[in-house]
C-alpha cells in the first residue's frame, strides 16, 4: 500500500515526525542509485535529508529540485513507485532520448543535403558536379549538430530539448554553407571542393575551424584533427600519460619548469604510478590558465600525415609548433596566438599549390 504524507517534508516543510520517517524509509530503498545515500529513519529532519530529497528529485524525478516533498505530488508518487519502476522509466527515457538525438541529427543532415540539391539545380550544376558535395555537407552538418548538442547538454538541458535546438542551429548554419559550397563549385568549374575536417573538432574555437576549412577547401583535401578541446581531467590525464617522454617539450611543461616545486611533486606521483594523486594535485595546485590553450578550445593538433603545403598555409593564419603533444601523439600544433580570419587575398597568395 502506498505511503501517504499528512504534510510537507524537507526544506521549509512542516516536517512532522511520522511524515519525515516515512520519507526516510522510502528514500532508503533508493540508496546506491544516482548518489542517493541511506539516512537514519528516526523522524528527524536534517540538512542531509533535504540534500537526499533534492538528489532524488534531480536524478529520479528529472526536474529542478526544491528539496521538499508535498502530499500527492510527483516526488512522493515516484518514491512510492519504488526503485524497480524508476530504473525501468530511466531506461525508457534514455532510449527515447537517444532516438530523439538520432532523429534530430538526421533532420539537420537532410536539411543541409536538400539545400545542396536545391542550390545545385538553381545553378544548373549537373549531378556529377554536386554529388560529391552531399558527403561533405553531411559531415559538416553532423559536426555542427554534435557541437551544439554538447553545449546544450553541458548547460543541463533535457536531451530531447538539446537535440531539437542543436538540429535547428546546425541545419540553419549548414544550409548556408551548402549554398556557399555550390556557388564556389560553380565559380571554379567544380575544381574547388568544400573544406572537410575530421577528428576532434568539437568545442574548438569557431574561427580556428574556419581557418582549417578555408585551407582544406583551397587544396581540396581533408584535414584530420588529432586533438582539440580537452577538459581539465582529460588534460591532467594526458599529462600523466606523457610525462616521462615529454617533460622537456611543449607549453605545458614550460609552465611547470617555472614552478619547480609543483613539477617535482607531480613527478613524484608519476614515478610512484599514482595517477589519481597526480590528477588531484593538478586540480588543487595548478594554474589552469597557463597549462594549455586546448583547455579553452583555442588550439588544435593535426596529424603529421597532413600535406606540408597545408601545414605551411595554416601557419600563415595560426601560430604553429611541430611537437609531440601531451597525449603522446606526434602532431602539428596550431593555436590562436597569431590568428588571421577572415583570410585576406594577400595571405592566400602565399599558399603554395
Amino acid at each position: 500500500m502506498a505511503a501517504k504524507l499528512s504534510a510537507s517534508v524537507g526544506r521549509k516543510g512542516k516536517n512532522l515526525p511520522e511524515d519525515v520517517k516515512t520519507v526516510q524509509q522510502l528514500l532508503n530503498a533508493f540508496a546506491g542509485q544516482s548518489g542517493i545515500k541511506k539516512v537514519k529513519p528516526d523522524g528527524t529532519p536534517t540538512p542531509v535529508l533535504e540534500k537526499m530529497i533534492g538528489q532524488f528529485q534531480q536524478e529520479i524525478c528529472g526536474f529542478k529540485p526544491d528539496c521538499r516533498i508535498d502530499p500527492g505530488k510527483t516526488t512522493i508518487k515516484k518514491l512510492n513507485a519504488g526503485p524497480g519502476k524508476a530504473k525501468a522509466e530511466k531506461k525508457a527515457k534514455e532510449k527515447q532520448d537517444e532516438k530523439a538525438k538520432e532523429d534530430a541529427k538526421a533532420k539537420a543532415v537532410k536539411a543541409a543535403k536538400d539545400a545542396v540539391m536545391k542550390e545545385a539545380k538553381a545553378k544548373s550544376l549537373d549531378k556529377g558536379g554536386w554529388a560529391a558535395l552531399l558527403e561533405e555537407i553531411e559531415d559538416y552538418a553532423t559536426s555542427l549538430y554534435d557541437s551544439y548538442f554538447a553545449k546544450g547538454a553541458k548547460k543541463g538541458e533535457d536531451p530531447q530539448t538539446a537535440a531539437r535546438q542543436a538540429a535547428e542551429k546546425a541545419a540553419k548554419e549548414a544550409q548556408k554553407k551548402a549554398a556557399e559550397n555550390v556557388i564556389k563549385t560553380v565559380d571554379t568549374g567544380g575544381l574547388c571542393k568544400p573544406g572537410r575536417l575530421t577528428g576532434k573538432t568539437q568545442g574548438v574555437q569557431k574561427k580556428i575551424l574556419d581557418v582549417l576549412y578555408e585551407v582544406s577547401s583551397h587544396y581540396g583535401e581533408t584535414i584530420h584533427v588529432v586533438s582539440g578541446l580537452r577538459d581539465k581531467k582529460g588534460q591532467a590525464s594526458a599529462m600523466y600519460g606523457g610525462w616521462n617522454s615529454h617533460l622537456k617539450r611543449g607549453r605545458i611543461y614550460s609552465y611547470l619548469k617555472s614552478n619547480e616545486d609543483l613539477r617535482l611533486e607531480l613527478d613524484g606521483f608519476v614515478q610512484a604510478g599514482d595517477k589519481k594523486g597526480f590528477i588531484a594535485c593538478m586540480f588543487k595546485k595548478a594554474n589552469w590558465k597557463y597549462i594549455s590553450r586546448h583547455l579553452s578550445g583555442q588550439a588544435v593538433d593535426v596529424t603529421t600525415r597532413t600535406d606540408p603545403k597545408i601545414i605551411s598555409a595554416l601557419s600563415t593564419c595560426l601560430r604553429y609548433l611541430a611537437e609531440r603533444n601531451s597525449e603522446g601523439i606526434k602532431c602539428h600544433h596550431f593555436d590562436n596566438r597569431k590568428l588571421i580570419y577572415p583570410v585576406p587575398d594577400s595571405v592566400k597568395k602565399k599558399w603554395k599549390m
